[in-house]
């Protein structure tokens, strides 16, 4: 007898999740089928020898008034706990200070010489006040725009390296508008618009920007997983894992189920929450101009190096993380022990080291990473006691210029997208929950909820 849902999602990262718990509350009967034996993807966190390490280090943004925010008040029964997320900081040698969002931050920020903090100051201004003119303008890449202003090869670095955490790549391949949204002064909440905030006077204001809208989730990353999975009513869910899709079932242009290696389901709609790029391996029925799209989407791969310290030691004595940019390996670190002290054993730290897997193996990768690490940090070599590897890919897709993402409401009728590669604001969790209020938008539209 052919298995009947209401919806079938296809991969239980937290996108895949935070989508069937917003269908199951609006009264679905979902089935999610995932290809490994555990739930969260990327949003999920172990513990090994005391220490609870997260999968990748995790700074939730826009808790307060964002798209994880709208979700939770209207479908969250299990609400995930918050620790300010304190301040992000530049590590240069002995040197560690606030990253400086605002221009009376970056009047402070002595890291970089006076000239090179005036020629920043007046490049984001220009690039304000030029998008107002020219739409286009904050969509060519950051090197790209500030490679005509003379900054000295220190100031280069930094930008790089600070492109690399905002977008997955680096500053040649970075567009302008997403340095900007990063730091406040383009309006991202509006995926199609990268219109500056009304009234320069907001960038010359000197109002010091404090972080108060992210934070780090207590217990780990997995608490926003538990979380979901708490929420999700039980009579309304099904969940396959160790289960791949294999085959979409398309009829006259309209998606009628997927083939698995296990069994074959039949639903009203299927929501695909795995990567974009792996689309066209389920069917042949995609026009070779959106394939052709599709492949163009970048993805990064990083490394992260987690230790546990015998002791809590001076230099990392911060709420917030910190990015290290002085050698040719720039690092985001995040001491999450310091946000919730359970994370690791008594009295010792834990701490999460990432950075982007380049042209090199994932073993001379991380070699290069420790190098950063005792360069920025050398009291932490004689104190370490726990130490961990992972690979991963933080985001499905990397923002990058030249490139749009798919609509959430795919070519095939009652297919949708959703997750990190089909929504192009913020990052990570923020950016996820954006896709799926973009894919509920279109389901409603389309009178499937």
């Amino acid at each position: 007898m052919p298995k009947k849902y209401d919806i079938i999602i296809i991969g239980a990262g937290i996108s895949g999740l935070l989508t069937a718990l917003v269908l199951c509350k609006e009264k679905k009967n979902v089935l999610v089928i995932e290809k490994s034996d555990y739930l969260g993807g990327n949003c999920r966190t172990y513990e090994i020898d005391g220490y609870h390490i997260d999968t990748g280090p995790h700074a939730i943004t826009s808790i307060t008034s964002g798209p994880l925010k709208i979700l939770m008040d209207n479908y969250f029964s299990v609400l995930p706990k918050f620790a300010p997320i304190g301040s992000y900081y530049a590590r240069w040698q002995n040197e560690l200070q606030e990253i400086p969002l605002t221009l009376m931050q970056l009047s402070f920020f002595s890291i970089l010489s006076k000239r090179d903090r005036i020629l920043m100051a007046g490049t984001m201004i220009d690039a304000v006040a030029n998008s107002s003119l020219h739409k286009n303008i904050l969509e060519k890449s950051v090197y790209d725009y500030i490679k005509n202003y003379n900054f000295s090869a220190k100031s280069i670095k930094f930008t790089d390296a600070i492109c690399y955490f905002l977008s997955g790549k680096s500053m040649k391949e970075t567009p302008a508008w997403r340095m900007l949204g990063g730091s406040g002064f383009v309006d991202e909440t509006n995926q199609n618009d990268r219109s500056v905030k009304k009234h320069l006077q907001k960038i010359i204001k000197f109002a010091k920007h404090n972080y108060s809208s992210q934070g780090y989730p207590l217990g780990g990353i997995q608490n926003i997983t538990s979380s979901v999975l708490n929420s999700i009513p039980k009579n309304r869910i099904s969940f396959n894992k160790n289960e791949k899709a294999l085959k979409f079932i398309i009829k006259r242009n309209k998606i009628t189920g997927v083939q698995t290696d296990k069994e074959t389901y039949y639903g009203n709609a299927i929501v695909y929450s795995g990567f974009v790029k792996d689309l066209p391996k389920l069917t042949d029925k995609f026009s070779a101009k959106y394939k052709a799209n599709l492949k163009k989407i970048k993805q990064t791969k990083s490394v992260t190096l987690w230790l546990g310290l015998k002791n809590k030691i001076p230099e990392l004595f911060y709420s917030g993380s910190e990015v290290h940019f002085d050698t040719n390996t720039p690092y985001w670190a995040i001491p999450v022990s310091n946000f919730d002290s359970d994370l690791a054993p008594k009295n010792k730290q834990l701490i999460g080291f990432t950075t982007v897997l380049k042209e090199d193996s994932f073993e001379k990768q991380l070699s290069k990473l420790k190098h950063s690490i005792f360069t920025a940090l050398p009291n932490i070599k004689k104190n370490i006691d726990f130490e961990h590897t992972q690979f991963t890919i933080p985001e499905k897709a990397s923002i990058t210029t030249g490139v749009k993402f798919p609509s959430p409401k795919s070519p095939i009728k009652n297919l949708y997208l959703v997750g990190t590669d089909t929504d192009m604001r913020s990052m990570g969790i923020t950016r996820a929950s954006y896709s799926v209020l973009e894919v509920l938008r279109f389901m409603k539209e389309d009178g499937m909820v």
